[in-house]
């Protein structure tokens, strides 16, 4: 072999590893001795963890409906005993608060501000520990909602959020509402 062979083996070597590693089935396609074992290996590893991760989806999506059915529109302590990790962490508009009595509270400040409050979920799409669901909120602002004692308005607007859940409970909530449609319906804008 040249000087200049053994780099390029080593190299490509190297390279096939790597990608063997990485992509199922590369290793086979490049003749390695155990790729038949390492291949089969990989893809039932693989299958396991995605089976893992689409019954988790599952879950935690039934979770999340029971939570925009039940919860959202109560706001019963139980359920959110139930459903909301006492840990729980939300980002709201620029800002991080956190803890399930926080979260109680902004469910029925929301609820005093809006008696008929509806949450409508349009779009609901689980992966893994993370649920993400796009809403449309309905109410009459009734109650002071950002400031602005009630006008008796009729509120349509959207929210998208992103829900990441471990052990069935709610741990994480981003969150992003569409106050400037609602401020505009108030007449706050």
């Amino acid at each position: 072999m040249s000087r200049f062979t053994k780099p390029a083996v080593v190299l490509t070597t190297l390279a096939t590893l790597t990608l063997s590693a990485l992509v199922p089935g590369v290793a086979g396609a490049a003749g390695t001795a155990d790729a038949g074992t390492t291949s089969e290996t990989t893809s039932r590893v693989v299958e396991k963890s995605d089976a893992r991760d689409l019954r988790t989806a599952q879950e935690n999506k039934r979770i999340m409906e029971r939570f925009t059915s039940e919860f959202l529109t109560t706001g019963d302590p139980a359920l959110a005993e139930e459903l909301v990790s006492e840990d729980i962490v939300m980002h709201f508009a620029g800002t991080t608060q956190q803890g399930r009595d926080t979260y109680l509270g902004i469910v029925n400040a929301n609820m005093a501000a809006f008696p008929d409050l509806k949450w409508t979920v349009e779009d609901m799409r689980a992966e893994g520990d993370t649920v993400a669901i796009r809403y449309t909120m309905t109410g009459t602002h009734e109650g002071t909602f950002a400031g602005v004692e009630g006008t008796g308005a009729a509120i349509h607007a959207e929210s998208m959020a992103f829900y990441r859940l471990v052990d069935g409970k709610i741990v994480e909530e981003r969150a992003q509402l569409d106050m400037l449609t609602i401020l505009q319906q108030m007449g706050a804008i």
